[in-house]
């Protein structure tokens, strides 16, 4: 007799982190969701909440959308329940954050007639029409906001998703392996050449992700010349340090071994092989 076993395939969910959080555990639950570091995320909401502010209503509509880890509903959902049958306040409240939004921002002017377009939905609608169309108002302008934000960080942190995402580890074994540029999007990328030997001959090196962090282990003898820059980050490079914006570690020209280390926002390590 066979027996057969039905397995249920687990839906990822994406929710607010209750341990790994610095706030409200928004770039916690949106690291793990895209398994991704939340670093990634923390950094790009600091960087456009300084280059104007949308971090913050990013990060504040996130707050209110995405639910807490454990939990069923978002604030928005509860809200929205607790007043089903008087949703005109919270209707009024939600229209006038819109237009606050879109005071705040100039690239948001269209939230305003989407909020008189949601007014007059509501006038001829019913409650359950009332709650779904006030949520998916409020979805769409988390969603539009990421988009925004997410097209504003890329370009100005120079990412490009066509040289991938996630986690790259490179180990070549001779000198001849090294390749002359590693590139990564978004996510970790590690390069190691401790075991490439000896370099007599000038080799240069190119190695930059986007967003992320950016490791690169140097042979314990070798003489090495390093470039390393970040638009926003933190470089850690053969004991020498700097962070903040447009940081930058510069030393040893001459030496055979020239590396060039980039990241638009994250952290560059450069050690030397234990």
């Amino acid at each position: 007799m066979s027996e057969h076993i039905t397995h249920t395939p687990q839906v990822k969910r994406l929710e607010r982190t209750s341990d790994d959080r610095l706030i409200a555990g928004v770039a916690g639950g949106l690291g793990r969701y895209f398994d991704l570091s939340p670093t990634v995320f923390r950094l790009g909401l600091v960087a456009l909440t300084l280059l104007g502010g949308a971090g913050f209503l990013v990060y504040l509509a996130a707050v209110l959308v995405i639910p807490e880890e454990g939990q069923d509903q978002s604030v928005v959902e509860k809200a929205l329940l607790k007043r089903r049958d008087r949703p005109w306040a919270l209707a009024g409240l939600g229209v006038v954050a819109l237009i606050v939004a879109a005071i705040l921002s100039s690239s948001s002017w269209i939230l305003v007639p989407v909020a008189g377009l949601i007014i007059l939905w509501i006038a001829r609608g019913t409650k359950a029409r009332t709650i779904v169309v006030v949520v998916t108002a409020l979805v769409g302008v988390l969603v539009g906001a990421l988009a925004t934000a997410a097209i504003v960080a890329f370009s100005w942190f120079d990412v490009s998703l066509g040289d991938g995402t996630g986690s790259r580890v490179y180990q070549p074994t001779a000198i001849s392996d090294v390749k002359s540029a590693y590139e990564l999007g978004v996510g970790d990328l590690r390069l190691d050449l401790s075991h490439i030997g000896s370099v007599t001959n000038a080799k240069h090196i190119k190695a930059s992700v986007g967003i992320g962090e950016l490791r690169i282990i140097v042979p314990r003898d070798a003489a090495v010349a390093v470039d390393a820059h970040a638009k926003v980050g933190d470089l850690y490079v053969l004991r020498r340090h700097d962070d903040g914006r447009n940081a930058a570690v510069r030393f040893g020209s001459g030496n055979p071994l020239v590396i060039d280390a980039k990241v638009g926002a994250g952290r560059i390590d450069v050690v030397r092989a234990g």
